[in-house]
């Protein structure tokens, strides 16, 4: 017959279904609180104690802590750390040691005094307590208590043991999770807030994961992507060169980036796509990270710019100081021909090589105002604002450019309004100007093989307030994509070598700095119209005189001193002071000058600025010192108008300047001036 169960087998089913249960209930919980609340309270309640607790141990083990502590309220829960030497030697050695420890009663001779003391303390009369260790610390225990005396049985010492271990583990299953929750949910947070794309496909090209700046990136949501491949999403160009990325980078088992314009349909220009190489456990997979580099490449392509335009600039530079030291070279040699070919018009007046004279006299006069122009560019000297009539100015500017548009048959028409009032300008500037609207005009012109036409025209405004004067030529036009930046620095729509693109942004700078307008009204496939306004000159302003108006000349003869090392400068100065009824001394160098100051009066001294041994400056200087009387009639003349040098102590010393090259007007000013 078979033997009938005993007590304790019938106790150890109860504490198998038990154990079953609890699992049962506890398998899916999250909240490692429940866990421990539920276990304390269901083993108290089957073992049928009066408390159950559980509590963990800080790292040396010296003090507990309580996690979750059960009573049927005839005791009192321990709620706060226990130093967990209070608990005797006896106890703490055991449970160091990872042993179970059992008491019945307070009379154990287990128990030391201090373990007894505690016990009574804390109502507990009997216990079982389970210790857990791991990696041979002490880290938490289990245990049960009784007020009263109660001998355990076996099965109940074995099931509070398997239930301290089964404990730990749900704990530790528990804490995993919430760890891994908690690294899925930061990791989740990281890949929607990144601002670059993160993806993950599978080996197949497939999209696994994707954040919201990816999708946003491709123009696309995040459903559409996950579960489709290149091919699905891209045109097939595009797909075939993902693929072939993708195979490349997982075939290599590096990471590999990659810089390429966008794909149709996505919010950037130019991306940086970075692939790597991941395992995961359905197997290998590529991961990767595109961020959106329009603006850095926006950026690289602006410096890039900038750089071309500060090496132009710095060539314009170059060519500047260049022009400014030839002219400066010039001054001399024009002075010299300006001077002799008036004087020579006065003298031929009436004969029949007048007229001969006169266009000599012209184009001494036209090169002289160039030069004047180029170092005027090169010292960025302000406007010298006079009432100016246009019409002239036309005129000189065509004058300049006349060879290069007869040879290249443009035809040129101008009409002026009539009783055109005058604006207040610096001549030479505004010609400049002109020029420059001319000869863009004239390469414009060059590109079409159709009658070309230059068509120059002057007008008031609607508003009465302006003088307008329109250049238009019969050109191709400036494309519309352009024509809002033809006014830029350096920009130019000509082949390398065929324009600088400064032409039109110093132009408009030079209108701009009359109080003016220059604006681009009308460009078609037929030309294009560029337009200057200006502002009518005031009731106010002074004209500017012409060459042959002469101020009063003092009544008597005058004494006139005038040096220069060079010999044609000075004595065709002191020519011209002669035909001004000035007597005048030529001399070659300073020490001559002094010993002439130092021997007779002088009412007006002219020296180089420029000299070896003792310079203008130098002269000057001695003059203030031993003559100053005759300081006071001293004018500097020089051709140096781009020294920072000469042009500081030049104003600070308050002279007046005879500029090279000089006319017969502006020496006759200088006599009316300072010899009156």
């Amino acid at each position: 017959m078979p033997s009938l169960p005993t007590p304790e087998h019938e106790l150890l089913r109860d504490h198998y279904r038990f154990l079953s249960d609890l699992h049962d209930r506890l398998r899916h919980e999250g909240d490692p609180h429940v866990v421990l609340e539920e276990t304390t309270r269901r083993l108290a309640m089957h073992l049928g104690v009066n408390r159950t607790g559980y509590g963990e141990f800080n790292d040396d083990a010296s003090i507990f802590y309580p996690r979750a502590i059960w009573t049927d309220g005839s005791v009192a829960a321990i709620d706060t750390p226990i130093p967990f030497s209070a608990f005797g030697p006896q106890i703490t050695a055991s449970h160091r040691a990872g042993e179970l420890w059992i008491h019945d009663s307070l009379d154990d001779a287990k128990l030391d005094a201090d373990g007894q003391a505690t016990c009574r303390a804390l109502g507990i009369v009997a216990a079982i307590t389970i210790p857990v260790l791991k990696d041979g610390r002490l880290r938490s225990l289990l245990s049960v208590h009784q007020n009263e005396v109660r001998q355990w049985k076996p099965s109940e010492v074995a099931l509070v043991s398997a239930l301290a271990d089964s404990t730990w583990a749900t704990l530790e299953r528990v804490r995993a999770e919430e760890e891994r929750a908690e690294s899925e949910a930061l990791l989740s947070a990281l890949l929607q807030h990144a601002p670059i794309g993160i993806f993950l496909k599978s080996d197949d090209g497939r999209f696994k994961l994707v954040n919201d700046a990816m999708a946003r990136l491709l123009g696309r949501t995040r459903e559409e992507m996950i579960g489709h491949s290149s091919a699905e999403l891209f045109d097939a160009h595009t797909a075939a060169a993902i693929e072939a990325a993708d195979r490349a980078t997982l075939a290599s088992g590096e990471p590999v980036a990659i810089e390429a314009a966008a794909p149709d349909g996505a919010t950037y220009a130019f991306g940086l796509t970075t692939r790597f190489p991941v395992q995961t456990r359905s197997g290998p997979a590529l991961a990767g990270f595109l961020i959106d580099v329009s603006e850095r490449r926006r950026a690289d392509a602006e410096l890039a710019v900038s750089r071309e335009q500060l090496y132009q600039s710095e060539k314009i530079a170059a060519l500047g100081s260049l022009l400014a030291g030839v002219s400066h070279e010039l001054n001399n040699p024009l002075a010299i021909i300006v001077a002799q070919a008036e004087m020579l018009a006065r003298e031929a007046e009436g004969t029949s090589a007048a007229q001969r004279v006169g266009r000599i006299r012209r184009a001494a006069e036209q090169s002289a105002r160039i030069v004047q122009t180029f170092l005027a560019m090169a010292r960025q000297k302000a406007p010298s604002r006079a009432v100016v009539d246009l019409p002239p100015v036309v005129a000189a500017a065509l004058d300049l450019v006349q060879y290069g548009l007869t040879t290249s048959k443009v035809m040129v028409r101008v009409d002026h309004a009539p009783d055109l009032p005058p604006v207040n300008a610096d001549a030479d500037q505004l010609q400049q100007v002109v020029i420059n609207l001319i000869v863009n005009a004239h390469q414009a012109m060059m590109l079409v093989d159709r009658p070309r036409v230059l068509t120059i025209t002057t007008a008031r405004d609607g508003s009465g307030r302006m003088v307008v004067l329109d250049i238009a030529d019969t050109g191709p036009g400036i494309p519309p994509e352009y024509r809002r930046r033809v006014f830029e620095p350096f920009f130019t729509t000509k082949p390398e070598g065929g324009g600088t693109g400064v032409g039109l942004s110093f132009s408009q700078g030079i209108v701009e700095a009359h109080d003016g307008r220059l604006e681009l009204v009308e460009s078609g496939p037929t030309g294009t119209r560029f337009r200057i306004s200006l502002p009518i000159a005031t009731a106010t302003g002074e004209r500017a005189p012409a060459d042959d108006t002469a101020p009063l000349l003092p009544p008597t003869r005058r004494q006139a001193l005038v040096i220069d090392d060079e010999p044609d400068v000075a004595e065709t100065i002191a020519d011209v002071l002669r035909v001004l009824q000035v007597d005048a001394v030529a001399v070659f160098t300073a020490a001559e000058a002094q010993a002439l100051i130092g021997a007779r009066h002088f009412d007006l001294i002219i020296s180089d600025f420029r000299m070896p041994d003792l310079d203008g400056q130098g002269l000057y200087e001695w003059l203030r010192a031993t003559h100053p009387e005759a300081a006071a009639s001293f004018v500097f003349s020089t051709g140096d108008t781009l020294g920072s040098v000469s042009q500081t102590y030049i104003a600070a010393s308050g002279r007046p300047i005879l500029e090279k090259p000089f006319t017969v007007a502006s020496v006759r000013a200088l006599v009316a001036q300072l010899c009156p």
